[in-house]
């Protein structure tokens, strides 16, 4: 799965969350949260569990496209 970076990105402004503040949120490190939004790094399912746990009100479809999908 690839991650719907500006999507993310909007629910982070909305939401007043740095990357490091979504990084603790989510349990993952704040270069892991840097590295999936730069898309450098796929979203495995630690990440993936971890925002769906931060914003719990969006779906898997909103914040992830499958692969192979523009």
């Amino acid at each position: 799965m690839n991650l719907n970076s500006s999507k993310l990105k909007e629910l982070m402004e909305i939401n007043g969350l740095s990357q490091n503040k979504l990084a603790a949120k989510a349990n993952v490190s704040k270069g892991t949260i840097s590295r999936v939004l730069s898309g450098k790094r796929g979203v495995g399912c630690k990440v993936a569990s971890g925002l769906l746990r931060v914003f719990p009100e969006e779906s898997v479809d909103t914040l992830f496209k499958k692969k192979g999908v523009l």
